[in-house]
């Protein structure tokens, strides 16, 4: 499954705990909070971002990419 970021109003980031639990009822599989800056990553199917983004207090969805650089063995 993609992964992605959910942004959390500012307004609703003093009720985190009901809000990570409301996005895993509507699908996402959270790998981490990050509650300092309001904002919940994990998984979830393409076709349940609409039911992530009408829980109350979700100001946006993200799709996260994956922009993996090897290090440069030169430097």
């Amino acid at each position: 499954m993609p992964k992605i970021m959910v942004s959390i109003e500012d307004e609703s980031m003093t009720d985190m705990p009901r809000l990570v639990e409301d996005l895993r009822r509507a699908g996402l599989l959270v790998d981490e909070v990050f509650e300092a800056l309001g904002t919940v990553t994990g998984s979830i199917a393409p076709e349940a971002v609409d039911t992530l983004m009408a829980v109350p207090g979700v100001a946006a969805v993200e799709w996260q990419r994956d922009n993996y650089c090897p290090a440069d063995p030169s430097l």
